[in-house]
């Protein structure tokens, strides 16, 4: 009897358990659900602003380069097709177009950019074998130096978009300048992926747990160069030549003795121990 109570108490306990278990995952279910219907009814109700953000961001950038020298007749159309959609209420066409519009505005900078680099060889006839435009370049330009100047050119364009769509760009802003500043220093890899989250920080809003990287440092001051040689100053012991302010002889290690008095600037024989007109000791 005592056995077939603990099996009954152990069946209803695991029923117990069971309605426990799938109540919990119902109410997290439903809970799950709840929220995602709230951020799809959030994300329709940020579609116009979305859109408009994007309309006017495309516009300065078509605006901007235009100003350069730089003009799409498909792209302003395609704009134009994005503001008649954005008059209809059909802002996921406005956010497609859009998008493609500042794509063709992208790859026709980086044709003119290339271009404008390129002008000056145009003119000088080949000698041999005539290089390619990659070669050129490579010779031409250190690695990621293109890259990183027009992605800085992208950033700056992004960043004037956002202002003219009412957005605070700040972070955008600093990375532009901390890109800026390692393109100053020829660190055109860190300029080049700085600048790229600039533009994404403009285009796409403030990126959430970006470390900002520090400002770069000045770089050190270059090393005085070193004096040249005089004229008529030679080593005794080997005859080679010599600089105003050299010691010793560079190439053997002779002590060079000194040329004029220290004191009084009076010219010396060489031997002398003392200076003729002050009487200074001549010593090393």
């Amino acid at each position: 009897m005592a056995e077939h109570d603990w099996i009954f108490a152990a069946v209803i306990g695991i029923i117990v358990v069971v309605i426990v278990v799938t109540f919990l995952e119902t109410k997290l279910l439903r809970k799950s659900m709840k929220t995602r219907r709230v951020r799809a009814a959030k994300r329709v109700d940020e579609l116009p602003d979305d859109a408009h953000n994007a309309l006017v961001t495309t516009r300065a950038i078509l605006t901007t380069l235009e100003r350069g020298g730089v003009r799409s007749e498909e792209a302003a159309q395609t704009l134009r097709d994005a503001q008649s959609a954005y008059a209809r209420q059909n802002y996921r066409v406005v956010l497609d177009l859009t998008s493609k519009a500042k794509t063709r505005l992208m790859e026709l900078k980086a044709k003119h950019s290339a271009h404008g680099d390129l002008a000056k060889l145009e003119g000088s006839p080949p000698a041999g074998d005539e290089p390619t435009t990659k070669e050129v370049l490579q010779k031409e330009y250190p690695p990621n130096f293109l890259q990183s100047r027009f992605a800085l050119e992208l950033a700056r364009s992004s960043v004037e978009g956002a202002k003219a769509a009412g957005r605070d760009p700040a972070q955008a802003e600093t990375l532009l300048a901390r890109a800026q500043g390692r393109f100053d220093a020829k660190d055109y890899a860190a300029a080049l992926a700085v600048a790229r989250q600039a533009q994404r920080s403009a285009d796409s809003g403030p990126i959430e747990g970006l470390v900002i990287p520090p400002e770069t440092p000045a770089p050190p001051p270059a090393p005085a160069p070193a004096a040249p040689p005089s004229a008529g100053l030679a080593c005794v012991s080997c005859g080679a030549a010599l600089a105003s302010d050299d010691v010793f002889c560079r190439k053997c290690g002779t002590r060079v003795a000194p040329s004029a008095c220290r004191s009084c600037g009076a010219s010396l024989v060489a031997g002398d121990a003392f200076c003729r007109e002050c009487g200074t000791p001549i010593g090393p």
